[in-house]
Formats: structure tokens, sequence, C-alpha cells
């Protein structure tokens, strides 16, 4: 009987906070602005910063890494956007965060965040 009881009354919390989320939905009074995407990690995430290290060993500097990328193979070890890029994008950031060493990398290109992750990234000093 007391197991009953609380099946009912959780059914009804369940049910009543479904509703109310349905009907009245939440809704910001002001969008709040993500300023800045940084990002840390592996070959997940990494957009170059493995092929400045290493240019000539990368193997994600060669097709067919990037074979659809715009630019042709760039460092990623996708073959277009990766999830990191995509985050951003969702974010109403630019298409492409820059990796940290890129040249490139500069002033207001920066401003909006960078990208740190680096391909078989571990705490030895050289990348594997």
């Amino acid at each position: 009987m007391e197991r009953s009881l609380v099946h009912h009354c959780c059914c009804c919390c369940f049910f009543f906070f479904s509703w109310f989320l349905v009907f009245f939905p939440f809704t910001p009074s002001e969008a709040q602005a993500v300023p800045a995407l940084f990002m840390f990690g592996d070959s997940i995430v990494d957009n170059g910063n493995n092929a400045i290290l290493l240019p000539k060993e990368t193997a994600s500097r060669f097709l067919p890494y990037g074979f659809d990328f715009p630019t042709g193979p760039t460092g990623r070890f996708t073959n277009g956007m990766n999830p990191g890029d995509v985050f951003a994008n969702l974010l109403n950031l630019p298409r492409f965060i820059p990796a940290v060493l890129d040249p490139k990398a500069k002033g207001e290109m920066i401003l909006n965040g960078v990208n740190y992750a680096s391909g078989g990234s571990g705490i030895l000093d050289y990348p594997n």
C-alpha cells in the first residue's frame, strides 16, 4: 500500500513538472554571449598544432585527412570540422578557432579564443 502511494506521488510530480516545462518554457530575458572558447585536448580537437610542431612527421597534413576541407589538409585529424569547430559554431563564434601555434594567430584573430589541443598529447615534452 505504501509503495503504491509513493509511486503515485512520484508520477504526479513528474507529470506536473513535465506539463509546466511544456507550457511555460524557460526563455531568458537576455541572451548570454560566450566571448571566447579556449580548447584543450588531443587529436579529437587538434586543428593543426601538431602540424606546426612536427611538420614532416604529422600524418594529418596529408590526404586523406582534409579531403573535403576547403583548403585541403591542415593538420586536423578529421575530414572537415572537428568537434571543437562544431561547438564553436553552436556558440556563434567564428567557424574555425585558430591553433595557438599558428603564426597568423595574433591580434584580433585570437579574441574569440585559441585551440591548444595537440594530437597524441600527454605528459611528455615531445608529442607522440
